[in-house]
Parts: structure tokens; sequence; C-alpha cells
């Protein structure tokens, strides 16, 4: 039998706020080429287990581990310790994240968005990194607006290029904050229809939403948060998801 690899595993992680525990000892694996929708209400703990996995905010206990390589807290000898900044920043081109503000560069034009990480992060030659960028927007229709500025492009389009940049470090794993909370309604479809053809590429994705038809449409697995606890995970495309049963922990096994 053929075993896939988690792309990535979490393991019993919790992350407190004074009194409050906005995640409660979640356990999580992700393999492979699995489109995830994690979702849940306000406050149900899904943002702060997305920051808690991609290393911009801090767990209190627990671990995370990126195609099997520990990110954040390691375990040493029986005692924990927080990774310094460059041992995680050598894990992070792995991770590919979209925000709801997309975060591009104002004064740099679309193609030099995607262009700049790669030979500041990943050290390419500007000729490999514009290649690249060059492919990405093609792909992802853009090809026209490469010397645009994001401040003359609509929303969708510098939703897209956001990706493009992602993608352009050659991520192990695509993760989305909210992506149609900033769109207009007439551009959601449009959204749905860029991720499945990135699940189509292979693209292993976790994405963050708190609305559930947006989620069923563009993933094969449901992970449903509340109260800091995972209280659902099952299969979506294919399947019906009233026949899979919520889970009675926070793990998944």
């Amino acid at each position: 039998m053929t075993v896939v690899p988690d792309v990535l595993c979490v393991e019993q992680l919790s992350k407190s706020f004074g009194a409050l525990r906005a995640v409660d000892d979640v356990s999580l694996r992700i393999t492979r080429g699995q489109v995830v929708g994690l979702i849940g209400a306000s406050g149900s703990g899904k943002t702060t287990l997305l920051r808690c996995m991609t290393g911009l905010e801090r767990h209190d206990a627990g671990y995370v581990s990126i195609e099997g390589k520990p990110f954040g807290r390691v375990s040493v000898g029986g005692v924990d310790r927080q990774q310094t900044r460059k041992e995680m920043d050598a894990l992070r081109p792995k991770l590919g994240l979209v925000f709801q503000q997309l975060n591009l560069w104002p004064h740099l034009t679309a193609i030099e968005n995607i262009i700049r990480p790669q030979v500041v992060v990943l050290k390419r030659s500007r000729e490999e990194a514009t290649a690249k960028a060059v492919q990405l927007l093609t792909t992802l229709g853009l090809s026209a607006k490469s010397s645009e500025y994001p401040y003359a492009l609509s929303g969708g389009q510098r939703q897209r290029v956001a990706i493009a940049r992602a993608l352009a470090m050659d991520p192990a794993l695509m993760l989305f904050d909210e992506p149609t909370s900033a769109l207009d309604p007439e551009l959601v479809g449009e959204v749905v229809a860029l991720l499945r053809d990135l699940a189509a590429m292979g693209m292993t994705m976790v994405i963050v939403t708190h609305e559930m038809g947006f989620a069923t449409k563009v993933s094969d697995r449901i992970v449903a948060m509340n109260a800091g606890k995972i209280i659902f995970d099952g299969k979506t495309r294919g399947a019906d998801l009233a026949s899979n049963r919520p889970l009675a922990g926070s793990h998944y096994t």
C-alpha cells in the first residue's frame, strides 16, 4: 500500500488569550492533494488555528510539522523550545498564504509583486523569477495586467495576483483566509472556479471560511470548529455531508 505523506501535521495544539482558550487541544493531518475547508462561526478558533499553523501566532502547547519537519515548537530531550526565526524562515516558503487584505505592495506592478519575493527569499535569478511570474500570470488570466499597479486592478484581479505571488514560491500547501469576504458577490463564482483549477493541478489547500456553501463547492473535506475544538471532519465532494458523523473529541484520527 502506498502511504500518502502528510503535508501538514498538527498535534494537540492549544492557544489561549488570557482566560480564553481559543484553540483547545486540536490535532489535524492534511495529506498531499487534499483541499480542506476549515469552517466555523466568528470566534470558533479557525483563524487562530490558521495563524498558529503558519507561525504567525506562537501557540502554548502542541506541535506543527510541515512535510515531516518541525515548525514553531520542538521537543529536545523532552524539553520544549521555540524555534529560532532562522529555523522557521527555512520552512516558511513551503506555506503559501493569501489573506483577506491580500497585502500586495502598492508601489510595485503586478509582475513585480510576484518577482520580488522569489529573488529576495528564494534567491532566484531575475530571469528565472520573471519567467515564473509570466507563466503564472498567463495561467491565471492576468497577462494583460502584468504592468498594472494594484490600485488599477479589480478586487478579483488583485486576489489572483496575490495567489500568483504565493504559487511562485512553489509551496507545499496553500492557505486562504476568507477568500470571498472582501469580494463582490458576483465574483464568488470566479473564486470557486479558480480554486477548483488549483485543486485539479494537485495543489494541497486549506481554505478558512465561515460560508458552508462556498466550502462545500471547493473542498473535498470539511473540518468544522466550535469553541476552539474540531467538532466535525468529513468528506464533501462525492459524499453526503449528512452521512458523516461529527467527531466526539477534538482529534482527527
